[in-house]
């Protein structure tokens, strides 16, 4: 098996793991978390730019982006 490709599938288990669902007409990985009894509610997004790192956003549902975080190859 590849590596690149058994590193991916790796990535993919340990995001579902934590509870992240893929977004594929956004194309990134997104969990949800609210606050507030529920009234308010934040997008945490692990998303894979084209040079292979990872970023993580935390942003509204509509979609503005409040903090970003380069995390390089690796997924916490």
């Amino acid at each position: 098996m590849n590596e690149s490709f058994s590193k991916e599938v790796t990535i993919r288990a340990l995001l579902k793991s934590k509870g992240y669902c893929f977004d594929p007409e956004s194309q990134y990985w997104v969990r949800e978390w609210s606050t507030n009894e529920g009234k308010e509610k934040v997008l945490e997004v692990a998303v894979k730019t084209e040079d292979g790192e990872w970023n993580k956003l935390m942003m509204t549902p509509s979609g503005h982006v409040f903090y970003a975080e380069a995390i390089g190859q690796e997924v916490q």
